[in-house]
């Protein structure tokens, strides 16, 4: 295993006059050049389903082997998943193979709570209908899941309504073959009045229906789940059995672009959004539209609050900006590990779902006889890029590549360095989680 690589952290200086401004520019695009390679070789090898973590923790070293380890660089996945563990108790164990066995214990099979007649959260014993007396007459009463037991964190273009539906149709499978009560709800930044009015209104109905779901399907940032009643205290004890998916931001990005060519960015060409961006013009885009393309799934993934958002980091002319960036993805990578039940990756969904499927049996793809079920569930490719996005002359179809050309991809990996730098842990995290799943069997 390789040695533990050490913490780097960017400290910044008071710039006084242009030859200190320039030193601290330099070191600046250094440090970013850093950046960028290590996203550009994330985004070179992803999609290689065949590697062991063994080789994976190979690959990430070989990257920065022949790197000055007194000098500024960061981190790679696999060092960020490890960085923020504690030193093993027994000294001959390694924080790799703590880390597994923590994710073994998360991955175990994970039953239904219900409500008892006397209103006592229960275990699954059975999916009987009980009774009871209203009057002279008996009348049925199903048994009713316990609220905040799964909630799905979806960011937008990463398989996460694939996932939903997943998630709907086995919990059609639980109320109409199993005759369960099971309390659904679910909320996303995208319907931006609902959304706001959700947030900002503690009187609001929505707040009375999160409250007793048992099931949520959400989409916006980890940050706001205290004001919704769902984080308890960063979910450590894992009260909230949660997962998530995360996607690699190029694909992600490109996907979203291709997806929302005309409602979000007005049919412009994406690379020329981001030079506007860097330029500080109007893009004619709005922010949330806007904040897609610009690390998004770590801005998701904070559960504090920053003094800048990750849209307004400036690395090229403030060293504190980059500091801070360093910060917020550790943040996010922790996040990550102590939040989640399961981490997905979109690139290899059908194993995401057969993890999902194992850890919560009820959302298995295959029917389950503990919970009476007899269907199967698919996983659907959901939300594919128009066939007409009305962006020709004409309001004809627009065809754009299914990969961006080689600027915008600069441009996407650029803007989406944080992003980068948080999916290489997910892959890293995502091969401890199979083997963990392999020791177990």
């Amino acid at each position: 295993m390789a040695e533990k690589a050490e913490t780097v952290t960017f400290v910044g200086e008071a710039s006084q006059g242009g030859k200190s401004r320039g030193k601290n520019r330099l070191a600046i695009i250094a440090a970013l050049a850093c950046v960028v390679v290590g996203a550009t070789f994330g985004y070179n090898s992803h999609g290689d389903n065949g590697y062991s973590v063994e080789n994976f923790v190979q690959k990430e070293t070989r990257a920065s082997i022949d790197v000055d380890t007194s000098s500024r660089r960061k981190l790679s996945g696999y060092e960020r998943l490890l960085e923020s563990e504690p030193e093993p108790e027994d000294d001959e164990a390694t924080k790799e193979e703590v880390l597994i066995e923590k994710i073994a214990k998360k991955l175990e099979p994970v039953g239904l709570r219900f409500y008892d007649e006397g209103e006592t959260p229960v275990g699954l014993t059975t999916g009987a209908i009980s009774t009871k007396k209203k009057g002279e007459e008996e009348v049925e009463e199903k048994p009713t899941m316990v609220p905040h037991q799964f909630l799905h964190l979806h960011h937008m273009k990463t398989g996460g309504t694939s996932i939903d539906r997943l998630l709907r149709c086995s919990m059609d499978r639980l109320k109409k073959e199993a005759n369960f009560n099971v309390p659904y709800y679910n909320i996303h930044e995208c319907s931006r009045n609902r959304f706001a009015q959700c947030l900002t209104n503690p009187e609001n109905q929505c707040r009375e229906k999160m409250e007793a779901a048992s099931v949520m399907s959400y989409c916006a940032a980890l940050k706001y789940l205290p004001e919704f009643g769902w984080w308890h205290e960063g979910n450590r004890d894992h009260h909230v059995k949660a997962f998530t998916v995360l996607r690699h931001p190029v694909d992600r990005v490109w996907s979203m672009f291709r997806f929302q060519t005309k409602n979000c960015y007005k049919c412009q060409e994406l690379k020329d959004i981001y030079k506007m961006i860097e330029n500080g013009e109007d893009t004619g885009v709005d922010k949330l539209c806007l904040d897609q393309l610009q690390n998004h799934e770590v801005n998701n993934l904070l559960s504090t609050e920053w003094p800048l958002e990750v849209t307004e980091l400036d690395f090229e002319n403030d060293m504190e900006h980059l500091e801070m960036s360093t910060k917020m993805v550790q943040e996010a990578v922790d996040n990550m590990k102590d939040f989640f039940t399961v981490i997905g990756i979109t690139e290899r969904l059908p194993e995401t779902a057969e993890i999902i499927g194992k850890t919560f049996p009820w959302m298995s793809l295959n029917a389950s006889e503990e919970y009476g079920t007899t269907s199967t569930c698919e996983l659907p490719h959901a939300n594919a890029s128009p066939k007409n996005n009305r962006c020709g002359e004409g309001n004809t179809h627009w065809d754009l590549p299914k990969q961006p050309d080689q600027e915008t991809y600069d441009l996407i990996l650029k803007h989406n360095a944080l992003d980068m730098q948080l999916y290489e842990a997910a892959e890293a995290y995502f091969e401890l989680q199979v083997k963990a799943l392999d020791s177990a069997e």
